[in-house]
């Protein structure tokens, strides 16, 4: 009895042991460590449509530029977590150019985006993160006597599909989006009112991402499905530049594979208005639902962090040039 005991007692440690590295290979991220920054980070809660709410921002010491940018994160995330999971490169942007950057929570950890069917609280209780989001605004620029001209907002998965409900519904108060890991749902599906205006938009996604497939299909998050059909990528972007009455040139390029081993390169794809940036598909070849970074790896589960480039350094780039842009 003793000698089956120990057999057993051996099968479940090396059990747990394999549990522990497949934990550690597959759901453990490769964050970076918080860097040294000029400014100072805080954390804020502030009364929304009759909810306590709250946001995290950094703001560096010396604010220039009259711009604001939302960074809003995925499913189940926190505004925390996605300021880790940038590896802090929307801060470092923030000492070096002057805007201020806000990592909001969303209501239960999601945000009320355009997927009717979801079955998460936000979406079942019509949250109004809009709302929030400019009482954020208020907020800091009452406290910091900073009025914003600029406002953006970026986002991975769940942040990306909030950040397009931005530019349908409040097209007149943001400037430009930039959403990560995310398409726009199919008509059937999508609840969102359609104000019909263009606004910039810049669509990063991988080609082998697990969640949201980016030739459209249904998206499923470890057999939860109710987040519904999405469509392409092409046919997001489609979308949105059928808005544009602007005459559009499109370029495409393959950036440098920087780093070879992550087997994953990226087309960068833009449309250009006399010599403006107007829209960007970055397609992120063989990456997953992950938001690309040098250095900066999500978890395996998600797919593969195509390492050739930083995307908030793209994102950033994309949103500069956007303000000498008057749209209104």
């Amino acid at each position: 009895m003793q000698k089956w005991l120990k057999i057993l007692l051996g099968i479940i440690l090396a059990l747990c042991l394999v549990a522990l590295t497949l934990r550690q290979i597959y759901l453990t991220p490769n964050y970076l460590p918080e860097p040294i920054l000029t400014g100072e980070f805080s954390t804020t809660t502030i009364e929304s449509s009759g909810q306590s709410r709250n946001f995290h921002w950094y703001a560096p010491k010396n604010i220039k530029g009259n711009t604001i940018i939302f960074v809003l994160h995925g499913s189940t995330g926190t505004g925390e977590g996605v300021r880790e999971q940038a590896a802090y490169e929307f801060d470092k942007l923030a000492d070096k150019e002057g805007f201020v950057v806000v990592y909001p929570t969303g209501y239960a950890n999601h945000w009320n985006d355009c997927r009717g069917s979801a079955d998460y609280q936000a979406n079942t209780a019509n949250i109004d993160d809009i709302t929030f989001l400019k009482a954020i605004e208020k907020y800091l620029s009452e406290s910091l006597n900073q009025p914003f001209q600029y406002r953006f907002s970026t986002g991975h998965s769940n942040g990306g599909h909030f950040s397009f409900k931005l530019a349908l519904e409040a097209p007149e108060w943001i400037n430009g989006i930039a959403a990560i890991s995310a398409n726009l749902p199919i008509a059937a599906n999508l609840d969102c009112q359609k104000k019909g205006e263009f606004v910039p938009v810049l669509i990063m996604n991988g080609t082998a991402d697990p969640v949201n497939p980016y030739d459209g299909g249904l998206v499923s998050i470890l057999g939860n499905d109710s987040r519904g059909t999405v469509l392409s990528t092409d046919a997001t972007m489609e979308y949105w530049l059928g808005l544009d009455t602007c005459q559009l040139t499109i370029n495409k390029e393959m950036l440098p594979d920087v780093v070879t081993t992550d087997n994953s390169t990226v087309e960068k794809i833009t449309w250009q208005c006399e010599g403006q940036t107007k829209a960007m598909v970055y397609k992120m070849i063989a990456a997953g639902h992950t938001m690309p970074h040098p250095e900066s790896i999500m978890p395996k589960i998600l797919g593969p962090t195509n390492q050739d480039i930083n995307a908030a350094t793209e994102i950033w780039s994309f949103f500069k040039q956007l303000r000498v842009i008057d749209k209104r």
